[in-house]
């Protein structure tokens, strides 16, 4: 229904509609002048969740590791389709991946990351049980401070779910979750998905979720353009199947729900808001919304993660088309978004000058590739989702992980042996961040001086 034609895309450059979802939410500045700290709100501007002190990169752990293993990213499916996958014999197994493990994810978006059936040589998938194993023991020795879940589907699309976000309470650090499920903003998707749970409404399933304090969520957004959005969640691998109802219109009643329970219930409480919204991958096609969206929803006390593409998955295409135009509009966006960060306060103009752009823009850096790791659903241990080719990936065998455990693995990662700084720069993206680009952005940081 939304494939895009040439016909198609100069009709949509003549009616443009523009969806902005919280107009029911005022600013919460009222001069240009007011920071964050002026009108007593927190703000958490880190995808991490935590605040990292410089020391804490480099802390010597009670069992004489070097580092801590500050933040464990993981991917993992329902134990029921791990299941399913694990006993099919070979020749099914790339149906199944495509259209059930895949599937569980309603959406089929442009660039997802995790999509990168190349990764799987036929190994089996571990279970929500030994991975969960293996965070419990990160978190009891390694240092482990904030988890985030990244895929291959919705960890919200789990009958184990409220069993899941129990385990994950019990462990008292943040879980970070990125979401994009209809589900937050579709009444017949919790009653089909958790209707025999006594959940019937978007909004009971979001409130239920927010009452676990360490929750956090990692919402995509990244156009206010109605057609644009649904354009963008659909063709992103080839033979599984589209999500056909309106995604813009379950996203705008999912970010209405989100920020009443994990925005305003927080700020109200005097604590900083439990959402964050994530636009990437930024691409030609959303680059000119970039810093509307950035202001928009940092105006509202929801901070802002944006980048452009990852390597990996489907993203590679993307990535790798990224052409001067589009990278002079990227740095014009990076320094606008620093800038206005620094106005508000996200982040200071010292912290800005000394340690200079992040490839987050306008928010704290990435500390991913000297204090973090990535376990994907197969076992394998990656840098960071950032990129998924071969040099990307540590040398422990999910055998090995299993068997020895994450205090050893973390010591045989390229992670463990990176120099540690708060800015170590984003390595998956060496095309994109680089020292010209990050001088471009310095430049142009000072003509948009308030």
């Amino acid at each position: 229904m939304f494939s895009r034609t040439t016909l198609e895309t100069n009709l949509h450059k003549e009616n443009i509609v523009k969806v902005y979802p919280l107009s029911h939410v005022d600013p919460l500045f009222s001069s240009d002048t007011q920071t964050f700290r002026d009108i007593g709100v927190q703000m958490n501007a880190s995808l991490e969740g935590i605040a990292v002190a410089p020391e804490e990169l480099t802390q010597v752990l009670p069992n004489g590791l070097l580092r801590p293993l500050l933040s464990l990213e993981f991917n993992w499916l329902p134990a029921e389709l791990v299941c399913a996958y694990n006993a099919a014999p070979s020749e099914e197994r790339e149906t199944l991946l495509v259209q059930k493990l895949w599937g569980n994810c309603r959406l089929n978006c442009k660039g997802c990351y995790v999509k990168q059936p190349n990764l799987y040589q036929g190994r089996d998938l571990l279970y929500p049980e030994q991975i969960f194993a293996l965070i419990e023991e990160a978190v009891q020795n390694l240092g482990t401070r904030t988890l985030k879940y990244l895929g291959p589907t919705e960890f919200l699309r789990d009958k184990e779910l409220f069993a899941h976000l129990d385990r994950f309470a019990q462990l008292g650090i943040f879980l970070n979750i990125f979401a994009k499920d209809p589900m937050l903003g579709d009444d017949c998707e919790v009653e089909q998905f958790f209707g025999s749970q006594g959940l019937h409404t978007a909004e009971q399933f979001v409130e239920r979720l927010a009452c676990y304090t360490n929750l956090r969520i990692l919402y995509n957004f990244r156009s206010f353009d109605d057609w644009v959005t649904n354009h963008l969640v659909r063709g992103g691998f080839a033979g599984k199947t589209d999500y056909t109802g309106d995604y813009k219109r379950v996203q705008t009643r999912a970010l209405q729900l989100l920020h009443k329970y994990f925005v305003q219930a927080e700020i109200g409480r005097g604590r900083p808001g439990r959402l964050m919204l994530i636009n990437t991958p930024i691409t030609h096609e959303t680059i000119g919304e970039a810093f509307e969206i950035f202001k928009y929803f940092t105006d509202r006390g929801i901070p802002v993660c944006s980048t452009t593409s990852m390597q990996s998955g489907c993203g590679g295409k993307l990535y790798r088309g990224l052409n001067n135009e589009f990278m002079e509009q990227f740095a014009q966006y990076y320094a606008q978004a620093h800038r206005y960060s620094v106005q508000r306060g996200l982040i200071s103009e010292d912290y800005f000058q000394k340690h200079g752009p992040a490839p987050y823009a306008g928010i704290a850096h990435c500390a991913q590739l000297c204090s973090g790791l990535l376990i994907r659903e197969t076992g394998q241990l990656l840098r960071c989702p950032g990129a998924d080719h071969t040099e990307w990936q540590d040398t422990v065998t999910p055998e090995q992980l299993l068997q020895n455990g994450i205090v050893w693995a973390w010591q045989q990662t390229r992670n463990y042996s990176q120099p540690a700084q708060v800015n170590v720069g984003c390595l998956a993206k060496p095309a994109v961040f680089t020292a010209e680009f990050n001088a471009r952005v310095m430049q142009l940081y000072e003509t948009f001086a308030v």
